[in-house]
Order: structure tokens, then C-alpha cells, then sequence
């Protein structure tokens, strides 16, 4: 098929420029000021100050291209909490194929219990905590049960998380919504808040940011603690920063508002205006969940040369790389689950297009592909780690174990993959889809099944996901990629950018 007649194809899939794809509007929102909100939420993603420890920020586990690429101390021992891998706790580990229940994780803190805060001195970025070292982690930091996946493009998701957890209603408390594990009652409904929802998740997790006890509203929680700080005060911002350039201190860390040192305080009126700003700590997880949600939703990954060839440029693709999309929409069927502008049929416009069901009769945009057994992680058909009812809407017995489809943008920068992050390369990938998976759960999807590949037409394949496939200003950290400075406890600085990031893009 030569190149015209590829694109002219591709209405059929519902692919179209990312560009084209209206970026979903939460409904109910309590913003009165959008660009604040940005500023806001990029502040509270980047700042190491929203942990229990002082040293993790959202972003410590989604700056790789929106993900992680850490690598010591990254392994979690599965549900049987036994590690079987070669890389326990502590120790580095090199991308490779894992055959038990061992997941690849992000590093969060160290296991720890929430005692108070330390409001005397407001330059001290740690809660005031006890670590409980326990088994199977003991005296090392604690790893999350499933890998990261990235937030560049999660605006476009109707839920969040592997397994949907993060309702698409934001209630303004908890990642809930209206479901029936939301045990904490309603701040606001609002609808198309995802990201919201999923905010206020790892932020009072004990594995992931906070000790365990400390809340995200109400006294002596997170936002009594943040709400009089300065933003960033222990992170330079570039003054050419996409966002938060003029309220960058050209001398040194932390962000100011007129000159003079900025607290959040200033910065949640600003968004949020003075009558909702007053109820501070009781109405902080608003502020978080609507702040972080209106800065990822600007993370869109739609300059990739994917989007000029369907944009009309026709010389876009590589000849190779045109092979490789006549494989993922043909004897691939990559399409039938990556489909329309963010290649995932987990959207909010599939969504709208495909109603509430899939293939299979599970709920679209979840499905069972064989990667572990089914009980190893009910995901989407149950809450695995995290208790309660089941968030399956559909309650098929497809969702067992299944798992949101990821999208494939930018899928070259975000080794390893799938939910245990158990497949090292992308070529790893195509081999298990070859195969048809690598277990025969009762509940995997139909349209998981053996498929036979030449040499070429794998190689092709690999080619368009690993590079046409990519935006170029995720790799390089520019606008609107690009950050504040970010220290880790286990690996090296990440420098701040400003809009120009770290390299060129033709």
C-alpha cells in the first residue's frame, strides 16, 4: 500500500492528528482562573515538599518522558511478597524479562508513620515521621505493586490508573467519585476529572508519597502544611520557564509573586478566588486534585511525525516506517485496541464512540491480554491491593484482570512495559503479541490470539512505534515539557529547563 492510499485508510481506525482531538473539559469546575490553575499544578507536580519525606514530588515518579527510568531499588515482590528476581530491595536493576509475579515499580519513601507536621520552621520540607521498617522492603524505601505509567497525554483518559480506580467524577476528596468506595462523602461533582480524582491517590499513599496517617484535608494535613510555603522552595524554576517563568527567583530556589517570596496561599486564590481560598485545609484536596489536572492536561505529546503524515505531509513516515503502520492496522490489529488520535481506546472520545462495553463485553478500554495470570492482579475486575467492590461497570467476566490500554505515544521513551513492567524492549512486546500472550486466562480478550510475522514486518513495526510514534519535545524537555529542578534520593539531579529544554526538534 503506498502512502496515499495508507492515509486515506485511516479515517476508518478514527486516527487523526492529535491536534484534531478536543482535550476534555471537566464540568463543575471551581476555577475561576485557568492559567493560575496551570501554574498551580505544575508547581504542586514538581514540588518535593508534598511528601512525607521531602524528597518526593509527583513528578519523582513521571519525569522520564512522563514516566520513571530509575533503577535501583525498583522491584516489587508481587502478592506473594517474595522476591524471585535477581534485583531485590536495594539493589540495581538491568531491563530484563521477568517470568515470575515480581513487578518493575516506582521508589517511594521509606515506610513511616504519620506523628505531625513541623510548622515552626516552614523551610523544612519533611513531615514530622517515624519509620516502621517491616517486611518484605525492611529497611529500604518502599516500591508501588504495578510500573508507572506516564501522564503525558492522560488529559485525553476517561479514568486513571492501571486499573481505572480514579473515577471519571471527582468528588474533592479521594479518587473515588461516586463509586461505592468512596466512604468519605462529596466536596463538589465534578464531571470529566479524572486526573483530579487521581491526584489526591498517591499524594496520602504511604508507599508512594506520604507517611501513613496523613491526610489530604482537614487539620494538620497536607494542606495545613503547604498552604503557608513558599512553592519550590527547595527547587530552582528557570525565568524562561513555559509556565512558571516570571515568577521564577533568577537567584535562587522557590517562586515569588510581586518580587517577594510567593506561598501557596497566594497562588490558590489566584485560581480559585477568595471565598473558596478561606476554607484552606478544609477544601485543600480541591485545590489539588482541579490544580493538577488543569497542568497535566496541557501535556499534549501531538508533534510527532505520525501526526504530520496525517496531517497530509506524506513523506513524513520513513518507507519503513510506512511498512510498519500497514502492520499495526492490518494482519496486527494493533488498531483494535490502540485506536483513534492517542492510539488507546481508553479515551473519553471512544469513549462517546464505542459506548460502555468492548469487544469482549468488558468495560471499553480494559481488557485481559495474558501478560500474568489473572489472579496475580484483578485490576479493573476488583481492587487487588486496594480493597472494596469492584470498579468493573460491565461486571463481565473480561474484566478480570484487565488493564487500561496505554497509549503508544511516545511508547519508545517509556521502556519497560505493561502493568508489571515485566517486557524490556519493544521488540519483547511484538513477541508477545506473536504468541497471543504468554497465559491462557479463561478471561483474556478475543482478539488476543496468535499471529505470524516476517522478519521485515516486525522490524517495521518496532520501527513506527519506537519513532514515528514520538514527540520530540517529550525527549528534549521543551515547552510544554519542560521543568523545575528535581532531586532524588537515589539518583542524580535533574537539572531545570525552561521552554528551550535540552535539545533541538526539526
Amino acid at each position: 500500500m503506498d502512502a496515499k492510499a495508507l492515509l486515506d485508510s485511516m479515517a476508518v481506525f478514527s486516527l487523526r492528528p492529535l491536534s484534531h482531538e478536543p482535550v476534555p473539559q471537566p464540568v463543575g469546575s471551581r476555577i475561576i482562573n485557568k492559567a493560575a490553575a496551570i501554574r498551580l499544578g505544575k508547581a504542586f507536580f514538581w514540588d518535593i515538599q508534598s511528601s512525607g519525606d521531602g524528597e518526593t514530588a509527583c513528578a519523582s515518579c513521571h519525569f522520564a518522558a512522563g514516566a520513571d527510568d530509575r533503577k535501583n531499588n525498583t522491584i516489587h515482590p508481587g502478592f506473594d511478597n517474595t522476591f524471585d528476581s535477581i534485583a531485590g530491595p536495594g539493589k540495581d536493576f538491568t531491563l530484563a524479562k521477568i517470568t515470575s509475579d515480581d513487578r518493575v515499580g516506582s521508589q517511594g519513601p521509606f515506610r513511616a508513620a504519620f506523628l505531625g507536621l513541623d510548622m515552626d520552621n516552614l523551610d523544612n520540607p519533611a513531615d514530622q515521621c517515624v519509620v516502621v521498617p517491616d517486611a518484605p522492603f525492611n529497611e529500604f524505601r518502599l516500591v508501588g505493586p504495578r510500573h508507572t505509567p506516564t501522564v503525558v497525554g492522560s488529559g485525553f483518559y476517561r479514568n486513571q490508573f492501571w486499573g481505572g480506580e480514579a473515577n471519571v467524577l471527582f468528588n474533592g476528596v479521594n479518587i473515588w467519585g461516586d463509586s461505592g468506595n468512596n466512604g468519605q462523602g462529596f466536596l463538589v461533582r465534578i464531571e470529566g476529572a479524572s486526573l483530579a480524582s487521581q491526584a489526591t491517590g498517591p499524594v496520602t499513599n504511604f508507599s508512594e508519597q506520604g507517611c501513613s496517617g496523613r491526610q489530604i484535608l482537614g487539620p494538620d494535613s497536607l494542606g495545613t502544611k503547604l498552604i503557608p510555603r513558599q512553592p519550590l522552595r527547595h527547587q530552582r524554576v528557570s525565568v524562561n520557564d513555559s509556565v512558571l517563568g516570571a515568577m521564577a527567583n533568577p537567584d535562587g530556589p522557590g517562586l515569588l509573586c510581586n518580587g517577594a517570596p510567593c506561598t501557596y496561599d497566594r497562588m490558590i486564590r489566584d485560581a480559585f478566588g477568595d471565598a473558596l481560598a478561606n476554607l484552606g485545609e478544609n477544601a485543600f484536596s480541591l485545590f489539588w486534585g482541579e490544580a493538577l489536572q488543569a497542568y497535566q492536561a496541557t501535556l499534549i505529546p501531538d508533534q510527532t511525525p505520525f501526526d504530520r503524515f496525517l496531517g497530509g505531509n506524506l513523506s513524513a513516515l520513513t518507507p519503513k516506517q510506512l511498512k510498519g503502520l500497514s502492520v499495526f492496522v492490518g494482519k496486527g490489529e494493533c488498531i483494535n485496541c490502540h485506536t483513534g488520535a492517542m492510539l488507546t481506546d481508553a479515551t473519553v472520545s471512544w469513549y462517546e464512540i464505542a459506548g460502555p462495553l468492548n469487544r469482549d463485553g468488558g468495560d471499553t478500554g480494559f481488557h485481559n491480554i495474558g501478560v500474568r495470570p489473572t489472579e496475580d492482579d484483578l485490576a479493573r475486575g476488583d481492587l487487588g491491593v486496594f480493597g472494596g467492590v469492584p470498579n468493573s461497570v460491565s461486571l463481565s467476566p473480561f474484566d478480570m484482570g484487565a488493564f487500561k490500554t496505554p497509549t503508544l505515544r511516545n511508547v519508545g521513551l517509556n521502556p519497560p512495559y505493561f502493568h508489571n513492567g515485566g517486557y524490556p524492549t519493544l521488540e519483547d512486546v511484538v513477541d508477545f503479541y506473536e504468541r497471543g500472550g504468554d497465559f491462557a486466562n479463561p478471561e483474556k480478550s478475543l482478539d488476543i490470539v496468535p499471529r505470524t510475522f516476517t522478519a521485515s514486518e516486525r522490524s517495521a513495526l518496532v520501527d513506527f512505534l519506537r519513532n514515528a510514534l514520538t514527540d520530540c519535545r517529550v525527549k528534549t524537555y521543551r515547552a510544554p515539557f519542560d521543568h523545575p529542578e528535581l532531586t532524588f534520593p537515589n539518583r542524580e539531579t535533574l537539572p531545570v529547563t525552561g521552554r528551550a529544554g535540552l535539545g533541538v526538534c526539526n
